[in-house]
Parts: C-alpha cells; sequence; structure tokens
C-alpha cells in the first residue's frame, strides 16, 4: 500500500489532462475575439466605401422595393468579402441643415436645392449579426446572444 502512496508515475498525465481542455478553451475564445475585431474592420471599410460611393454620385437613386441606392449597396457589400454579405445591412442618409437632422436617403438622390452651402455630409451605417462560437468568449462579448457590429462613416459631398 505504501508503494501506491509514494508512486509518482502518470502524474504528468493527469496534469496534462487536467490543464489541455483549459488551453483548448483560451485558444477558441482568442480566436472568436480575433473573429470580431476582424469583423470591425471589415465593417469599417464597408461602411467607407459605401459612403465614398454615396459622396461620388449624391443623385443616385433608389429602385421600387428597396431601400438603398445600388452602388451604394454594392460598394459596401463588395468589401465584406470573409463575412457573409446577404447578411449586411446598409442604411444611408444625408444632413438636412434647414431641419438639423440626418434623413433618409431621398428616393430621387439628395435634392439638389438643398440649403448647405458647403455641401451635404452623408452618413451610410453598416451592420452584421454576430455570433460568439466559444461559451467563453461569448460571455465577454455577446452574454445577451447574437450581437450586432455596427461601423458608421460620415462624408461630405461637394457639388
Amino acid at each position: 500500500m505504501r508503494e501506491l502512496i509514494e508512486d509518482e508515475g502518470g502524474v504528468g498525465v493527469i496534469e496534462l489532462a487536467l490543464i489541455v481542455p483549459l488551453l483548448i478553451l483560451l485558444t477558441v475564445g482568442v480566436l472568436d475575439v480575433a473573429r470580431a475585431m476582424n469583423a470591425a474592420v471589415v465593417l469599417e471599410s464597408a461602411s467607407q466605401d459605401a459612403v465614398h460611393a454615396a459622396v461620388l454620385d449624391p443623385s443616385a437613386t433608389i429602385p421600387p422595393g428597396q431601400a438603398v441606392p445600388p452602388p451604394i449597396a454594392s460598394a459596401a457589400r463588395g468589401r465584406v468579402a470573409p463575412l457573409d454579405g446577404s447578411s449586411i445591412t446598409v442604411t444611408v442618409q444625408y444632413y438636412d441643415s434647414a431641419s438639423g437632422t440626418f434623413r433618409p436617403w431621398p428616393t430621387a438622390g439628395i435634392p439638389t436645392s438643398s440649403p448647405n452651402p458647403v455641401g451635404v455630409m452623408v452618413r451610410v451605417n453598416v451592420s452584421y449579426p454576430w455570433t460568439a462560437v466559444s461559451a467563453l468568449a461569448a460571455g465577454f462579448l455577446s452574454p445577451a446572444g447574437p450581437r450586432t457590429l455596427t461601423s458608421t462613416s460620415i462624408m461630405e459631398t461637394r457639388r
């Protein structure tokens, strides 16, 4: 009996069995955080491209049944390659200086009679529903379920 108590054979295997699951969980959590950061950077790039497209063509029209002019939406969706492009939501607004608020993009484009003498501010929001893979990252990044990552870019048109 005394030999069994003093025998330390197999202790390393038991320690490894206790530590490996924690290391795997930590690694998956770090990868989830990296995925979230990558998605945020991709969304930022998409919103910048979309607002740039909106500024270049402030008269872009919205076809029936759509909420955003196609050139602006395609500029945003063209930059979200690692993400699911069909899950991306794009909203476009322009600053109405008469009312002092951002308004939805008009169907016929930004009115040329805008009272702003310098130009018109255009704001583009791009959002994406992000879900963590691991429970560890979900607890820190999205404890209430899927989280919507959003990026907003604002630029001024020149007339």
